[in-house]
């Protein structure tokens, strides 16, 4: 079973809230080999599910793509697991979550400033501003094992 993450609880133990039994709401789930090149792989299927299954602003679809992606590729980079796993859901019909794991316990990542030169190092921080200009939450589970988001579909000015 997935490690508690922060914040919520994982699609692995959810159980559908009071006002949808009955209701089906759309997710995914994909396992990657913890290679740089099958990120293309995720982006491609989240991009599919935000799109059709989800109705993801058409001006937030590459937003949530790039997070996933710098989610996956900080697992890929930091992860010592031979695969990853993500998974995506509606946690309810207005909202979205991803988790992406590495099954790889480790101190939990913040965020950073590097220097103007350096080559890498920068994707925590690009997320945090892209989930915030979306709306959302992310963080890590307390073991590091998992990164996650979420974020409203219903935002102001909509």
């Amino acid at each position: 079973m997935p490690p508690r993450v922060a914040g919520s609880i994982s699609l692995l133990e959810a159980s559908p809230p009071e006002k949808a039994v009955g209701v089906v709401l759309p997710a995914f789930g994909i396992a990657i080999r913890s290679e740089p090149s099958s990120v293309q792989a995720v982006r491609r299927v989240t991009r599919a599910w935000v799109r059709s299954q989800c109705q993801v602003p058409d001006d937030d679809v590459d937003a949530v793509l790039m997070v996933v992606s710098e989610l996956c590729a900080n697992a890929v980079q930091h992860g010592r697991c031979p695969s990853i796993d993500v998974l995506g859901w509606m946690s309810a019909p207005d909202e979205v979550r991803f988790e992406v794991y590495d099954w790889s316990p480790a101190p939990v990542p913040q965020p950073h400033h590097v220097d103007h030169e350096a080559e890498s190092g920068r994707g925590l921080l690009l997320v945090d501003l892209l989930i915030t200009e979306l709306g959302g939450s992310w963080g890590f589970s307390d073991d590091g094992t998992c990164a996650w988001c979420h974020l409203s579909l219903l935002r102001e000015g909509r």
